[in-house]
């Protein structure tokens, strides 16, 4: 099945994005990066913040595991020095033509969505 993404706070429709996985633990993130080349991702459930996500990352060095967060005007970054986005499929977007504001990922971008396989 396909999980919705909210598409922000002010509107109540909910975006089909594959690349969330919903309630995904980290090592089952890594788990399922582990065959997948550099720069490929998914969007989890944050474990350690029950209303925040996190993006995990295929990386050369073996993966990364980055927190989105909400600013106090709604808005989203990535890390700490991300532009503010007002949903995080926009976050997202943008970081499949730009290069990650990570430190250690600062060479990569978004390129390669892990999909939530469907039956």
């Amino acid at each position: 099945p396909f999980f919705s993404f909210p598409l922000s706070t002010c509107c109540h429709v909910p975006v089909l994005v594959r690349w969330y996985h919903g309630t995904l633990s980290r090592s089952e993130a890594e788990s399922l990066l582990t065959l997948c080349k550099e720069c490929s991702y998914l969007v989890r459930n944050s474990q350690t913040s029950r209303n925040d996500y996190s993006l995990s990352l295929r990386s050369c060095q073996g993966f990364m595991h980055m927190k989105f967060s909400q600013c106090k005007d709604g808005k989203y970054v990535l890390g700490q020095n991300s532009l503010p986005f007002d949903t995080i499929p926009e976050v997202i977007h943008f970081y499949t033509t730009h290069k990650l504001p990570i430190r250690g990922a600062e060479h990569l971008s978004l390129l390669f969505p892990v999909l939530v396989q469907t039956l």
